[in-house]
């Protein structure tokens, strides 16, 4: 987890600040609307970080169970309580426990608001929760993209319900979240591909995450300044852009709706008609006997003979079991979620260093680059004209050969010359050793030399291509 090796403690990170960030609007909502959003953020993802810490060293200590689950519940009743304390009733005298009664009393005579010192409790229950729930998540893909997705969905009702019930917007947490879930959905994608392709090097060296924040600070900020243009003023200048259009279209567009309404008029009024006669037959409308049993049920209340404390002791009742049966359902989550922490005991995971080459976007610069000298290359030796372009053909018929030959399972290693793999395509391609001889020394000719192909040969070679390309449909 956190103390696992660096790519797996920054899937952690995010995911854990990603949960702050939509935990923030509606702890504002329940406590202290008056605090920043960012220090309240601060203090759930610090908070949320250190509960995930002590988990992963009670795990990592092999403590056995019952002894884990009660040593982790200790641990949470005593940090609520210290939130409290610290919180609320800093003004009491260090050894003396009387604001212990008064927390219960102020709990159970709220009027109104929603009491402070439940909302605390309710604040770290929550957070354990989530630093139980964070040390059994599996990391992979599927499980990371779940975790993004539902976030957006409670950031999007946490910031909406914030803005309107008390004015506060929190736009940079938008902007935050994206940040943060970008890249927690791109390392968890790049070590599931390293995974699948058992790659030697490294999944995430420090040049790669480094070009991999660049990328998700590109895209964010991209995404922040398209922001300022996208508002309701923006659109309509951009559609006051088309208003030379819009005079044109306006009569036509005027003109079929006048169309279609004389068509559906008739439509409607024989609905309407068939509607009337159908109500009509079947009576519906209120009768006498209903309006005078409605008048009567208008002049007597049966909530008027309760006794006036009745609804109050019902309404605290209800408060009151359900405080209790939320902490007990919320404790039995814990609890399962330890167990599951206890069994999985997280070790530390090891990255190999390969001689893995650092790429900005999967290579594309480069590969434009050297496709880009290639071509200079060529056109020096063959010119512009038909042998510039048989020469390309000849490369690209080469180019389709090897990659029909890897799907087949026999991929050519990169440093590999043409005709030291020439027998691995034979391999490949059973029955077709002279069509593969012919595309291999033509590829060797226009690749390394500037002897050019003509048309004969290229037609030959297409020929050889199409019955290679037959052949390995049929055998799929």
């Amino acid at each position: 987890m956190l103390l696992a090796n660096h790519r797996i403690a920054l899937i952690y990170g995010c995911l854990a600040g990603m949960e702050a960030a939509w935990a923030t609007p509606f702890w504002l909502l329940l406590f202290r609307p008056e605090m920043s959003p960012w220090v309240a953020f601060a203090a759930l993802l610090a908070a949320l970080l250190a509960w995930m810490l002590v988990l992963e060293l009670l795990s990592r200590a092999n403590v056995r169970s019952p002894r884990y689950e009660l040593l982790t519940l200790g641990l949470m009743a005593a940090t609520s309580l210290l939130a409290v304390r610290l919180f609320l009733y800093r003004g009491w005298p260090l050894l003396d426990v009387g604001w212990l009664g008064r927390m219960v009393t102020d709990i159970a005579s709220f009027q109104g608001n929603f009491p402070p010192g439940l909302a605390l409790l309710a604040a770290n229950l929550f957070l354990w929760q989530r630093a139980t729930a964070a040390t059994s998540r599996d990391l992979n893909f599927f499980n990371v993209g779940i975790s993004f997705r539902s976030g957006v969905l409670l950031l999007i009702a946490g910031a909406g319900a914030l803005a309107v019930m008390r004015g506060q917007t929190l736009t940079g947490f938008v902007w935050l979240y994206f940040g943060l879930g970008l890249i927690a959905v791109a390392v968890a994608r790049i070590s599931e591909k390293a995974s699948e392709a058992q790659s030697a090097g490294e999944p995430l060296p420090p040049r790669r995450l480094g070009q991999l924040l660049a990328a998700v600070g590109v895209t964010v900020g991209a995404a922040w300044l398209f922001s300022f243009v996208f508002t309701p003023a923006g659109i309509r200048s951009f559609l006051r852009l088309f208003d030379p259009l819009w005079v044109l279209v306006r009569p036509l567009f005027y003109a079929v709706l006048l169309v279609l309404a004389r068509i559906v008029d008739p439509m409607l009024l024989w609905l309407e008609a068939k509607l009337t006669a159908l109500l009509a037959e079947n009576g519906f409308g209120l009768s006498p006997g209903g309006a005078a049993i409605a008048a009567q049920a208008k002049q007597t209340n049966p909530g008027d003979a309760l006794p006036p404390w009745l609804p109050t002791l019902l309404v605290n009742v209800a408060i009151a079991v359900g405080i209790a049966v939320a902490s007990l359902v919320v404790i039995g989550f814990l609890l399962l979620y330890l167990e599951r922490v206890r069994r999985s005991k997280a070790h530390p995971e090891s990255e190999e260093e390969g001689r893995e080459t650092p790429t900005f976007g999967g290579g594309i610069l480069g590969r434009g680059i050297h496709a880009a000298r290639n071509l200079a290359g060529m056109i020096q030796r063959f010119g512009l004209g038909t042998r510039l372009l048989a020469a390309v053909s000849v490369q690209n018929i080469y180019a389709n050969v090897c990659r029909l030959a890897g799907q087949r399972g026999h991929p050519r290693p990169a440093a590999q010359p043409p005709d030291d793999y020439l027998p691995t395509l034979h391999r490949a391609f059973p029955g077709h050793e002279v069509a593969l001889s012919r595309i291999t020394a033509a590829y060797m000719r226009v690749h390394y030399g500037d002897h050019p192909v003509s048309r004969a040969e290229l037609a030959q070679i297409r020929e050889d291509y199409r019955a290679v390309r037959e052949s390995n449909a049929a055998n799929e």
